[in-house]
């Protein structure tokens, strides 16, 4: 659960993608209808529950998330009908109105109103359902296994190798997948703040594609993408198949971003031990992990220890080292064993569908919120086109495709490069 929620939204009997529904405010611990709340980070913002009026969801609740507004659209998103209604009277109308809301599972696994859609007829509210604690066997979490499970790492430098694989792993239909990123934009003294690692701040320095082997043990595919582009890899996790990540909502918004790719089907085992951790924790049950990170998590359910001194190495150096190297293979071949367990603790608790659900939100949320800043760092592109027109040899062009996959464009714009580069290669060709 986040850390500002109420515990009444997280309830694995009342997960849904979608639903418009008709809602009623109802008081919080304090009786008050809005409460002020503040997360991890230190952000502010109020909070209130509604309680739902009617069809399967009746009488469970969801949380409606009132963000500091920076202007009159952000105000509107959230509260709609509400909206016009002034900070010192919302509270009041809040306990007066029932309003039709449109709520969703949120990628903490929480029912979410995630707007105010129209005021409603009154009606009644209805007596209060769940959320109910899952009943925990004892020895639910199954005990570590004596030593890691094997991965073979292939580092791929070439269109050529990028082909092959591509063959390898296209009947897959499950694939591991991690990134990582240097941020290249900003200066190193600003590289530590909140943001900095936006797709927008930087480019992806190496893509990880994982799959299992027949002995039980996983195939990492390491893919340097300032040496050869790694689209043809990407599109195959934007094809409907599965995807495994951890955090999914920071690479889904890099390749959608970057490469115009969207993950239709994905398991984020971070969204996935979040929800069976809140669950555990309802039902007072120990679990005696720490928090949701991957290294957390491999250790414990894999016996594997990743070493994330190289997760904050330097990714933009021109040679990187075998370390970085194997730790980011790895890194997405852990993904494939902890999955399996993950999803066999979620059927077991009854929560698989709400972890399922909080998983696509969180990468369908950072898909959507790449596309308001798909116009930044114009003048890259600017730069890129420019490079290309000036190329005076397929020799000059091909090093400057070299200098290109290093810059920060969207995927617009590489479109807009690939475009100019094509028609630059078969004027040269002439």
């Amino acid at each position: 659960m986040s850390a500002f929620s109420d515990p009444r939204w997280f309830d694995r009997e009342a997960a849904v993608e979608r639903e418009d529904v008709v809602c009623r405010a109802v008081p919080q611990a304090d009786g008050d209808y809005l409460r002020a709340a503040e997360t991890q980070s230190g952000g502010h913002l109020s909070v209130a529950t509604f309680r739902i009026c009617e069809g399967p969801l009746t009488g469970h609740h969801a949380g409606l998330l009132l963000w500091p507004p920076r202007n009159a659209a952000d105000r509107e998103r959230a509260l709609g009908a509400l909206a016009d209604t002034p900070d010192e009277r919302l509270e009041e109308r809040l306990a007066e109105t029932a309003v039709r809301c449109r709520v969703e599972t949120s990628p903490f696994g929480e029912l979410e109103v995630r707007k105010v859609l129209e005021i409603a007829p009154a009606c009644e509210l209805p007596p209060p359902a769940g959320p109910n604690p899952p009943i925990v066997r004892e020895d639910v979490l199954p005990p570590q296994p004596p030593e890691a499970p094997a991965t073979r790492i292939m580092v791929l430098r070439d269109a050529e190798q990028v082909r092959e694989a591509v063959a390898q792993l296209a009947e897959q239909p499950v694939l591991g997948f991690d990134i990582e990123t240097a941020c290249t934009r900003l200066p190193p003294d600003q590289r530590e703040e909140r943001g900095a690692f936006d797709p927008w701040n930087g480019t992806v320095r190496l893509v990880q594609i994982a799959a299992p082997l027949p002995d039980g043990g996983a195939v990492a595919v390491v893919v340097d993408c300032w040496e050869v582009d790694p689209a043809p890899l990407l599109r195959l996790l934007g094809d409907g198949r599965r995807v495994l990540a951890h955090n999914a909502k920071f690479e889904q918004s890099w390749v959608k971003y970057r490469w115009d790719i969207e993950l239709t089907d994905i398991l984020d085992t971070c969204a996935w031990w979040t929800v069976i951790a809140g669950h555990l924790a309802a039902a007072d049950f120990a679990h005696g992990l720490e928090d949701a990170k991957l290294v957390t998590l491999a250790d414990r359910f894999l016996h594997a220890e990743l070493d994330k001194t190289f997760q904050t190495s330097d990714w933009a150096q021109e040679v990187l080292s075998a370390g970085q190297l194997e730790y980011a293979g790895v890194d997405a071949a852990v993904l494939l064993p902890l999955a399996d367990i993950l999803e066999e603790l979620g059927e077991e608790l009854g929560c698989a569908e709400q972890a399922r659900l909080a998983s696509m939100a969180g990468g369908r949320r950072a898909a959507i919120a790449t596309h308001y800043a798909a116009g930044r760092h114009d003048d890259e592109r600017h730069e890129a086109l420019a490079m290309v027109a000036s190329a005076a040899s397929t020799a000059d062009l091909a090093a400057a495709g070299a200098i290109m996959r290093r810059m920060v464009l969207s995927a617009a714009s590489r479109a807009a490069v690939a475009e100019a580069y094509k028609l630059r290669r078969s004027q040269l060709a002439a």
